[in-house]
């Protein structure tokens, strides 16, 4: 392949193969976003109905620790919904007065978890492992003083799982569209090329210089900002010629 077809060739390659990469890795991170957030959107649901329920028993004087018809709330949910991993209900302190894990009631939730649940106003969201993700709600009491707060666990399997998938097909779909573009841009680029090529020899043999071959319009619009130029450097020198003692 001649040299120059080799760079037009390689042009083609580098501009197209960044453009579906810049295209391909903005499209990964939207779905994962996209996904992830309606993820959290159904769990907080979940949370948000539990923190409901015990604002309003605590509305009605109920003691945090006696709320008797929670801990059925929280077993119902999770086993109706297969992506929750467990729900627990903490107090202010992280102990946990509620869960869906008996084994864990009595236990305190992270501390570094009570950090991030403090900051935030009303909902909290983190992911502490690759396989887990949280969502936890603040429960009030009547006073709008923090109570305690509903913590909901569920897996990212389904998250990972979606995300290979639409990678393999997005891999697929960016390697059909690179080698069909690039081939497209090489081809519309040799094409540009050889016809330049071609009215750069006619003008040669008609006996004209190369630079014969600009369009005549293109030659008058050069023509006159050359004049333009010209009359500006004439004024410039004027102008000099005034100001000079």
């Amino acid at each position: 392949m001649p040299s120059i077809q080799r760079k037009l060739f390689w042009l083609a390659f580098w501009v197209t193969g960044f453009a579906i990469f810049m295209t391909g890795l903005l499209l990964y991170f939207k779905y994962q976003s996209v996904f992830t957030g309606l993820q959290r959107e159904r769990v907080l649901l979940v949370a948000g109905e539990i923190d409901e329920i015990a604002e309003k028993n605590l509305t009605l004087g109920q003691d945090f620790w006696e709320i008797a018809t929670l801990q059925d709330v929280i077993e119902r949910r999770r086993s109706a919904d297969p992506l929750l991993l467990g729900i627990e209900v903490a107090g202010r302190d992280g102990r946990i007065a509620y869960a869906t894990d008996l084994a864990r009631m009595g236990a305190s939730l992270p501390a570094d978890w009570l950090q991030v649940f403090a900051a935030q106003t009303k909902v909290s969201r983190l992911s502490p492992s690759l396989e887990e993700a949280v969502v936890a709600t603040t429960i009030r009491n009547s006073f709008d003083q923090v109570a305690g707060y509903a913590v909901v666990r569920y897996s990212r399997q389904p998250e990972h799982a979606a995300m290979r998938e639409f990678s393999t097909r997005l891999l697929l779909t960016g390697t059909v569209l690179f080698v069909l573009f690039t081939l497209l841009l090489f081809t519309t680029l040799h094409q540009l090329w050889q016809r330049t090529d071609r009215a750069l020899a006619a003008a040669a043999g008609n006996g004209h210089s190369p630079a014969a071959a600009v369009p005549s319009r293109l030659a008058r619009e050069m023509a006159l900002v050359e004049s333009q130029l010209a009359g500006a450097q004439q004024q410039l020198h004027a102008a000099t010629a005034r100001l000079s003692p």
